[in-house]
């Protein structure tokens, strides 16, 4: 199983930042290669990805800035994604953490791996703007 770890310094709060990243509502905001909606069904969150509907639960803890991200693709069957929220100064670096899980392709690994990148960016951008919207 292959993993890759990328990080980007964000300006802001760290306490904001793993708020914001706990919130399943915000998964479309910034993980937009992944997320193109999210909704609620009971206390589950379930997240519409290109490749169809999976299960998401996060497991957070702002005062150690643990953000993971589990998700059911299948009932019975967990993929983790571990991100911590590591505070610098009055900033913070975020680091993410994703795994090819049994049976992913290394292709579909590697765009998983590019979108990512794209998705940090994004979420840089939202937590350093104050935006109205």
């Amino acid at each position: 199983m292959r993993a890759d770890t990328k990080t980007v310094s964000i300006d802001a709060d760290p306490s904001k930042a793993v708020r914001f990243l706990s919130d399943p509502q915000n998964l479309p905001r910034w993980a937009v290669g992944f997320a193109k909606s999210v909704r609620q069904d009971g206390g589950r969150w379930y997240v519409k990805t290109s490749a169809g509907e999976l299960e998401v639960r996060i497991v957070a803890d702002e005062k150690n800035g643990v953000v993971d991200f589990w998700m059911s693709p299948a009932p019975g069957v967990e993929a983790l994604a571990a991100s911590r929220v590591i505070p610098r100064g009055r900033g913070c670096e975020y680091t993410f953490t994703q795994f090819q899980g049994p049976g992913m392709t290394d292709e579909t690994f590697g765009q998983s791996v590019k979108a990512l990148e794209h998705e940090l960016t994004v979420l840089r951008a939202l937590m350093e703007v104050e935006c109205p919207l």
